[in-house]
């Protein structure tokens, strides 16, 4: 069961973030139904950890084990989607691929696809000019934090 409950319009979630970093390009994905991009995560489930959440929820989407390298941030995200007001707590890990099994290509392409997510390796110059979403993630990346980082994300 994913950590996750709706009350009427109300949905609270919590979301782990992975953070994959390699030849100066981000791992991203993105679904056919956004426009906007995001970073390979999941929920946890009810009784799991999230630092175990991120590497089950990687393992899943692209088939490799990764390993954790940091907590970057803790961030409390409010905002609004389909009609919905969202109460969510985020954390994002900096991911390592310790067996260096995910490849970069030189050019932009699809990882994996899988249930309608595209994955693409995006250049950090071109992640800065993108739409992200959470907004505040382009901080985080920014300055990749050696300690952990609170932030109270507001877009409501």
């Amino acid at each position: 069961m994913d950590i996750q409950f709706k009350n009427d319009n109300r949905i609270f979630n919590c979301r782990v973030v992975g953070i994959c970093i390699k030849d100066n390009k981000i791992l991203l994905s993105n679904s056919e139904s956004e426009d906007y991009w995001t970073f390979l995560g999941g929920k946890p489930m009810l009784g799991e950890s999230t630092d175990k959440a991120v590497i089950r929820e990687f393992k899943e989407e692209t088939g490799i084990d990764f390993e954790i390298d940091r907590l970057l941030s803790f961030m409390e995200n409010f905002f609004e989607m389909d009609g919905c007001r969202w109460h969510e707590y985020v954390f994002f890990y900096l991911l390592k691929d310790t067996n260096d099994l995910l490849k970069v290509s030189e050019e932009e392409h699809i990882v994996l696809d899988h249930q309608e997510t595209l994955y693409k390796w995006i250049g950090i110059d071109d992640f800065m000019k993108m739409d992200i979403r959470p907004y505040c993630a382009k901080e985080i990346i920014k300055y990749l934090p050696k300690q952990i980082i609170h932030i109270v994300n507001n877009e409501i």
